[in-house]
C-alpha cells in the first residue's frame, strides 16, 4: 500500500476499512464482518469505526439488535474519497498481485480484467491458470487482495489442462476474459 496514502489517512487499517465502505456503498457490516472482512484486528477496527462515525463517513444502526456501519451517502467528500481509493487500490494491487498470487501455485497465466478495468458487468476479475494450486491457499490469497482492494473478488483458477480444454471449446467464462478489456500480467500458455 502507498506510504503517503496510509499517512495522510492515518494508517493501513483506516485505508483498509474505509475502502471496504467506499466500494461496498449499499452494505452494512457487523463489526464481526468488518474484522474478518478488512484483515484488521478487532480492537484497531473499534477505533477506526468509531473515528469514520465522528468524521461523518459512517452512520450507525441495528441489524438483529447488534449495531452495525454503512456509508453516509451525504458525506462531502464522498466521490472523491472513492476515487482517490480505488484508483490506488488498483496500482498498488496490480504491482503486487503477481508477488500474491505466486503462493497459489506453480503461474502460468495471471489475466486481469473487471474490476481492474473498471468493468462492472465482466464476470471475472481474475483468471488464474497454475499449477499444483491448493484450494485453502487460494482462498487465503484472495481474501488478502479482497482485504486490499475493498471489495470482493471474482476470480477462477484453473490447472493448466482444463484451462487448455476451456479455451478449445470456447467455454464461455473464458470468452467473457477475451471479450472484454483485460491485462494478461503473466502468460506462459500462448493465451494472447
Amino acid at each position: 500500500m502507498d506510504d503517503t496514502l496510509e499517512k495522510i489517512f492515518g494508517g493501513v487499517a483506516r485505508v483498509k476499512i474505509m475502502r471496504l465502505f467506499l466500494f461496498n456503498p449499499e452494505a452494512s457490516f457487523l463489526m464481526s464482518e468488518i474484522v474478518t472482512r478488512s484483515k484488521v484486528d478487532a480492537g484497531r477496527a473499534r477505533r477506526e469505526v468509531s473515528f469514520l462515525l465522528n468524521v461523518g463517513l459512517l452512520k450507525k444502526n441495528a441489524r438483529g439488535g447488534k449495531p452495525t456501519w454503512h456509508l453516509n451517502e451525504k458525506f462531502p467528500y464522498l466521490v472523491e474519497f472513492q476515487r482517490l481509493l480505488l484508483q490506488t487500490s488498483l496500482i498498488n494491487t496490480q504491482n503486487g498481485i503477481i508477488k500474491k498470487l505466486s503462493r497459489i501455485g506453480r503461474l502460468k497465466l495471471v489475466v486481469l480484467s473487471g474490476l481492474f478495468k473498471d468493468q462492472q458487468e465482466s464476470r471475472l476479475d481474475i483468471l488464474v491458470v497454475a499449477d499444483g494450486a491448493k484450494k485453502g491457499v487460494t482462498e487465503s490469497t484472495m481474501a488478502s487482495i479482497e482485504a486490499e482492494m475493498g471489495k470482493e473478488i471474482r476470480y477462477a483458477v484453473l490447472d493448466t489442462t482444463d484451462f487448455k480444454y476451456r479455451l478449445g471449446v470456447g467455454d464461455r467464462l473464458i470468452r467473457d476474459v477475451i471479450d472484454y478489456p483485460h491485462e494478461v500480467m503473466i502468460d506462459k500458455v500462448g493465451f494472447k
